[in-house]
């Protein structure tokens, strides 16, 4: 991986390890060594290789990056598509949140539709069931605030049945689309 962003990767991981919060500046010079090197890990990704720990190197930093960009946005929607045709689901679940900064709330701020794909791709995972997966997807679909309604039937679809509530992201899952329907209902007044 480039140096630069070897170092702040590193410098990243001492703030956590501290306590502190990371807040990286994204500035034009770290954005294009993102858009260099992404496609390049995701490409020849394998499981516990180098590419994977630059992988999550990347997505390290961009959610802790202190402002957004949506010149990534396909790098996310790409990177998604390939971790789960991989069956990767601890890479998506990293993905899933850098993205919600990225994809989502940059969008809100910039007024830019999100992409089709993205959606799509929430619905996929959502219908998937790995537990973590469906846990960190109904977290970005929270995000999306009015625009959750969207996915309102998958979502209830993806209702935890009751004896699934001993594993803990099932749980989760559970308390966030309870969250959801009870946000719905407020939405439809």
């Amino acid at each position: 991986m480039d140096q630069f962003l070897d170092n702040i990767y590193t410098e990243t991981l001492e703030k956590l390890k501290s306590g502190g919060r990371p807040q990286i500046k994204l500035h034009a010079e770290l954005i294009a060594l993102i858009k260099d090197q992404w496609p390049q890990t995701i490409h020849s990704l394998n499981f516990k290789s180098q590419e994977e720990i630059k992988l999550k190197q990347i997505l390290c930093i961009l959610d802790h990056c202190q402002n957004s960009t949506s010149e990534l946005n396909d790098h996310f929607i790409n990177s998604l598509k390939i971790l789960h045709k991989i069956n990767h689901h601890e890479l998506i679940v990293y993905c899933l949140g850098a993205s919600q900064k990225h994809v989502i709330a940059e969008s809100f701020k910039s007024g830019k539709m999100i992409s089709q794909d993205y959606f799509d791709l929430l619905k996929t995972f959502l219908k998937e069931g790995h537990p973590e997966v469906k846990e960190w997807t109904l977290r970005t679909i929270e995000t999306l605030g009015p625009l959750s309604l969207r996915f309102q039937k998958e979502v209830l679809e993806a209702k935890p049945l009751f004896y699934q509530l001993l594993n803990r992201h099932q749980k989760a899952s559970h308390q966030i689309i309870e969250y959801l329907e009870s946000e719905w209902k407020r939405m439809k007044l």
